[in-house]
C-alpha cells in the first residue's frame, strides 16, 4: 500500500513536471557522429533568480524566466536557466552541473564532475533543424510597401514606371 502511494505520487509529479514546460520553439543540434540534442526552448512565469562569476571572477546577480529542455543523445534530460554570459547564449542546470552555449549554428554542452571547478566538453554540434510553435507566438504584421525612396529610380525601370507613390 505504501509503495503504491509513493509510486503515484511520482507519476503525478512527473506528469506535473511535464506540463509544466511550454514549448516556444525546437532546435536539434547534429554532431560529426550522427548524434542529434534536442532543445526545447520556453519561458517560466516567475523569474529564476541566480548568481554568475564573471570570467574576471566577479560575481553578479541576475535573474531570467528563459529556459531550455534539453535531451542528449542517450536520452537524459535537463531543464536549464539562461545565465550571463559575454561568449554566447549560456544555459545551465540549477546544481550547475551541466552547461550548454550556443554560438551562432554551433552549441558546446559541458559537464562539471563533482568536486570539480572546471567543466569538460561532452558534446560539441551543428544546428540542423529548427521549429517554432506559431500557436505561442504574436501575430506580426508585416508591410507590403516598398522599402525604397519615394522618388527612387531604378537603373532598369522606364520612366512611365518611375511615377511618386501617394
Amino acid at each position: 500500500m505504501k509503495l503504491q502511494a509513493i509510486a503515484t505520487a511520482a507519476l503525478v509529479l512527473f506528469v506535473a513536471g511535464c506540463t509544466s514546460f511550454d514549448v516556444l520553439a525546437t532546435r536539434r543540434y547534429v554532431d560529426e557522429d550522427s548524434n542529434y540534442v534536442l532543445v526545447e526552448e520556453g519561458r517560466d512565469e516567475e523569474y529564476h533568480e541566480f548568481l554568475t562569476e564573471m570570467p574576471n571572477g566577479r560575481v553578479v546577480p541576475d535573474k531570467t524566466k528563459s529556459k531550455i529542455r534539453l535531451t542528449l543523445p542517450d536520452g537524459r534530460r535537463f531543464v536549464m536557466y539562461q545565465r550571463l554570459s559575454p561568449y554566447g547564449n549560456l544555459f545551465k542546470t540549477d546544481d550547475e552541473t551541466w552547461e550548454f552555449l550556443v554560438q551562432g549554428m554551433e552549441c558546446i554542452i559541458c559537464r562539471r564532475p563533482k568536486g570539480e571547478r572546471q567543466y569538460l566538453l561532452s558534446y560539441r554540434g551543428t544546428l540542423c533543424a529548427t521549429e517554432r510553435n506559431p500557436l505561442n507566438e504574436k501575430a506580426r504584421k508585416f508591410s507590403h510597401r516598398s522599402s525604397a525612396p519615394v522618388n527612387f529610380k531604378s537603373p532598369t525601370s522606364s520612366s512611365s514606371d518611375s511615377k511618386p507613390r501617394k
